[in-house]
Formats: C-alpha cells, structure tokens, sequence
C-alpha cells in the first residue's frame, strides 16, 4: 500500500488554519516541481557492492523545501523516494537535520543536510553548491565517492572495502537549483543483512565528486578531487535504536525463520529455503510480507543471498516500520504456480 504523498501533504497543509497564503502557494509550486522532477529533473544511479547482493530499479523523487511540523514531515519523507518504511519513520520523527558546517574544497562547498539511520538502511542528504557555475550546466546525476565510518573507526559504506556492512546503494540528483551553482545528492544505503552499526556519530569522507551528463552515466563530464570531511553527531534515538523481534508460530518444511526484526525504516528478515536449486534468485521476487489485515508490504529493493546445507539463505528488508505498529505478519512463498506457503510471525515475549 503507498501513500499518496501529494493529498498527504495537502491535507497536513488543510489542517493547519494559521498557515498563510505564501505558505500554501509553496506547497502548490511544490507538487508541480514534483511532477517536473518525475518528467526531467531526476538522476538516479545504483551501486552493488558485493556479488550476492541483488538490487532492484526504484523510481526515486525528492523536494527540499521549508515548512512548519507537520508539514515538514510530509516533505522531508520524500527525501530518500518511494520507500515506505522510511517515510513512517521519518514522519514520526525518526530523522535529524544536521548543524554541521560545511566544508569547501576545489571550487565545491560541500555539508550534510539530513541523516536517518537503523541496521538495515542509512539515508543522507548533500549539497554541493559549486564556484565555476559553468561546470554543472550540462550534469543531470552527480555521484559522491564516499567513505563512511561509524565513531570506532569502522567501515558502514566505501567502495573497495570487503568488510563494510552496506551491501550498495541508490542515489538521486536534485537539479532544479542547477542555475544558481547547487545540486543535491540523496544517498540511500542498504543492509540486508542489518549490519549497520549503532553508533553517535558518523564520519562522511567525499573522496570525489563525479558529475553526469543526461542519459550518460556510463561516462563522466567531470571528475572533481577532494577530500571534503564532514563529522556528523548523531541524535541519541540513532546510537540507541532498539527493534523489535519476531518469531515463527508455525513450522513450515519449505520455508523457516533464521531471524526476522522490525525496524524503524523496515522489517528485516533471514530466511532459509529447502529448494532443489539454492541458488534460484527468482525466491526474492517470489516472497511476499502480509499483515494480519491483508496489506502486502515490498521489500526495499536489494537482498543478500547464500547458500547453506543445499538451502537458499536469504536476508531482505521489507517496506514495514516499527512506528505501523503490527502484532503479527506472514511471510508467503509463492512457487511458479502462484500457490504459497507460509509462515506466521509474531511479536517475541522475550
């Protein structure tokens, strides 16, 4: 089930009777950049890190503007796309504007504007406002070649780092303010496995800016070296996340629980299955969470998967957060003849 972003925010807007008109035309200016954004303004590009992670295309579009709660709720949730899990999450305040200074090099003035981070996903917000005007004229996607550390010193994300949790990531350009020397980079990064470490602060190192022509992502117009080196504190909700685990009601021969944990940004599950081929990645389209109520939630787009004892092993995210407050879910494998088998997941009284 997705949201109607465009009626939510209207209707945030509706109920807040002290917002003035300026505001209001805003909001109006803001669902047409939105539609403009889905048309011609939007660059996206994935990154898959490790071989066993396999990543889905998503539609991404994202709006920065100003408003009063809860308005700014409803926008800033757009901030890393059409990802459910994370837009409940930050719509119940699960989510920081960072006060960090930016930080200039080569002709680019860099600064982390928004973070939302659990075990399974870490989602940032750059801008990259640029000297020389001339040089970003003709970019429609701009990629940050980035480090990131949690406070011990450990590698979250980085490219050519086999020991990192992220197993890839998406990010989206923001245009629109191309003609005044800014483009903003949205990073969403993936842990199937919900390896993200806790921590209360992160170290965000643009090694280098790589910038894109429209429909040319398989060439750079221009390659600017940093470093731009950004510490980012983070707020104690982040360093002391605490999800919510779940247990299997039912044995199932087909289909067992290793782990499966609600989130803030999703519901992330490790499962095992007992196919005659193992390494079938046709599994990760064929499962499907189920509520209680009948809602199907997606996954996020990008799973892990190995093999054990002849068994597919499979950790994934699902679009679910702990802030939609479910008591019991089903996880459902559907052969190629659309039959399902089942397992039911329940809150664990541990």
């Amino acid at each position: 089930m997705e949201k109607d972003f465009e009626q939510e925010l209207k209707n945030s807007l509706s109920r807040n009777v002290e917002i003035p008109k300026s505001v209001l035309n805003k909001a109006e200016s803001a669902f047409e950049e939105i539609r403009r954004h889905n048309a011609q303004k939007v660059g996206k590009k994935s990154v898959l890190f490790k071989k066993q992670w396999i990543a889905a295309a998503v539609a991404v579009v994202f709006l920065g503007l100003t408003f009063n709660q809860p308005v700014v709720a409803a926008i800033k949730s757009a901030l890393w796309g059409n990802h459910a899990g994370i837009e409940r999450a930050v719509e119940n305040g699960y989510s920081q504007e960072v006060q960090t200074a930016s930080v200039k090099s080569n002709g680019v003035d860099t600064k982390v504007t928004n973070v939302v981070i659990d075990k399974s996903r870490l989602g940032l917000s750059v801008n990259a406002k640029f000297d020389d005007l001339n040089s970003i004229k003709d970019v429609a996607l701009m990629y940050l070649d980035m480090v990131i550390t949690d406070s011990h010193g450990n590698v979250i994300s980085g490219d050519g780092y086999s020991n990192q949790a992220v197993g890839g990531l998406d990010f989206t350009t923001d245009t629109s303010d191309k003609d005044s020397g800014s483009l903003r980079c949205d990073v969403l990064l993936e842990s199937p496995t919900a390896s993200i470490p806790q921590t209360d602060q992160l170290k965000v190192e643009i090694k280098r800016i790589v910038l894109y022509a429209k429909d040319r992502a398989d060439k750079p117009i221009k390659v600017i070296e940093g470093p731009w080196n950004h510490n980012v504190s983070l707020d104690q909700q982040f360093s002391n996340t605490k999800g919510i685990a779940y247990i299997a009601t039912n044995i199932n021969d087909e289909l067992s629980i290793n782990s499966a944990e609600l989130l803030p940004t999703g519901f992330n599950v490790k499962f095992s299955v007992n196919t005659p081929n193992p390494y079938d990645e046709s599994i990760i389209s064929r499962v499907q969470l189920v509520d209680s109520n009948g809602n199907i939630y997606k996954s996020s787009g990008m799973a892990s998967m190995s093999t054990e004892n002849n068994k597919a092993v499979v950790s994934m995210t699902f679009e679910v957060s702990s802030f939609d407050r479910v008591d019991s879910l089903n996880l459902v494998l559907k052969d190629i003849n659309g039959k399902g088998s089942a397992v039911k997941l329940v809150k664990s009284t541990k």
